[in-house]
């Protein structure tokens, strides 16, 4: 009976029982302009066809087997795809691609691995700067370059790591944008009454819970623990233009939120609205329907671009109340996700330790919740000043 090839993975398939192909492309025949490939097979398992494929790898990237000197530009690729099957996010994958296809590759793609050095880094950095493009944008492109050239460097491809040597601009701290509790429950308002009622749902969740945009989008009616008044984190939705899908929540973290009182009341509303349209429409809402959906049945998501977008409407609307004198007197130029930033600080004013507000936000480590949210609150700042004087008036 014939064996039915199956791939493994990229560069390899099983072609028998127990027996492996690993496929290496060598580059295009210059008179034909066919891809050429060499292969190796194994009878010794998985764990060796990778490890057989990788020293292939190795191989063709040093000029053996009639290819050529790898290129940054064919390392990028290699890379890219050995990420891919990493397991790394679509969304995160689409936008590597498009700075390497946009901006990196034309300016370094044709560079041999083995003449690339760091002044060609940094004379590449120099030109963005030049251009005007922002040093944190600039910084991105760095990651890039030093990610796939470590990825080279474990491969054997190089010796060392150049882009280590290199230097990418310095990126200032910029201050958060954080909304008021006051202006927070101004959006609320505006939102329920405006052509999206939804948004108001949608906004209060968000800044009661500090739920990523995609983790928001990702919530069944399942995920609802109705009677311990929690929620439970398990998926976050992605979106790369028109392509989405599920994934597991940043750092793989599955996590259980309590919610108030305030929070069950709005998830119980939208939950009665939710069925009613259901029941109209004599179709039934399972427990897998989303809580946020397009669909009546709540088939699919709500798509976080949806969602930005609808949010960034009402907060124009807002900045126009302002422009015309109707209180609140303030400019709206948030993002959504500043509403995570609003969960966050807020905790800290409230004297919350930095591991609650960590488990809150699904940050693996409360480092990161220091790095980004250190910056003091007005009151705690006068607070602070308050205790010093105090202090120093006490010992006079």
């Amino acid at each position: 009976m014939a064996f039915e090839r199956v791939q493994v993975e990229k560069g390899i398939r099983q072609v028998g029982p127990d027996r492996w192909e690993v496929q290496v492309h060598v580059g295009r025949d210059p008179l034909t302009g066919k891809l050429r490939q060499v292969s190796r097979t194994t009878r010794k398992g998985i764990a060796d066809a990778r490890k057989l494929r990788a020293k292939l790898v190795t191989e063709v990237a040093q000029g053996k087997h009639g290819g050529t000197v790898a290129t940054l530009g064919s390392l990028l690729d290699e890379w890219l795809s050995h990420i891919e099957c990493d397991g790394r996010s679509p969304k995160t994958l689409a936008e590597y691609r498009r700075k390497v296809d946009k901006v990196i590759r034309p300016a370094l793609g044709a560079k041999r691995l083995d003449k690339l050095s760091a002044h060609d880094l940094d004379s590449f950095y120099g030109s963005q700067g030049a251009a005007d493009i922002s040093p944190r944008t600039i910084l991105h492109y760095h990651r890039i370059l030093s990610a796939a050239l470590s990825q080279a460097e474990r491969w054997g491809w190089i010796e060392r790591n150049v882009a280590r040597l290199a230097k990418p601009p310095r990126v200032d701290r910029i201050d958060l944008n954080v909304p008021t509790p006051d202006g927070v429950r101004a959006l609320i308002d505006h939102a329920a009454a405006s052509k999206a009622p939804e948004m108001a749902t949608i906004i209060t969740v968000a800044a009661l819970t500090g739920l990523r945009r995609g983790e928001l989008c990702g919530l069944r009616w399942s995920d609802i623990d109705w009677d311990g008044s929690a929620l439970i984190v398990r998926r976050s939705i992605w979106q790369a233009g028109i392509e989405w899908g599920a994934k597991p929540p940043m750092s793989h973290q599955v996590r259980r939120l309590v919610l108030d009182d305030v929070a069950m009341a709005v998830l119980v509303g939208r939950r009665a609205r939710a069925s009613e349209m259901a029941e109209v429409a004599e179709i039934s809402l399972s427990g897998d329907a989303y809580v946020f959906s397009p669909d009546v049945d709540g088939t699919r998501p709500l798509l976080p671009n949806v969602v930005t977008q609808a949010f960034h409407r009402l907060c124009v609307q807002m900045s126009q109340r302002a422009a015309d004198g109707t209180p609140p007197a303030t400019i709206w130029n948030y993002r959504f996700h500043d509403l995570r930033h609003y969960t966050a600080t807020e905790l800290f004013r409230a004297g919350h330790n930095p591991r609650t507000v960590a488990d809150r936000l699904g940050h693996a480590d409360v480092a990161l919740t220091l790095r980004v949210y250190t910056h003091d609150t007005e009151d705690q700042a006068r607070a602070a000043a308050a205790a010093l004087g105090a202090g120093l008036a006490a010992s006079g």
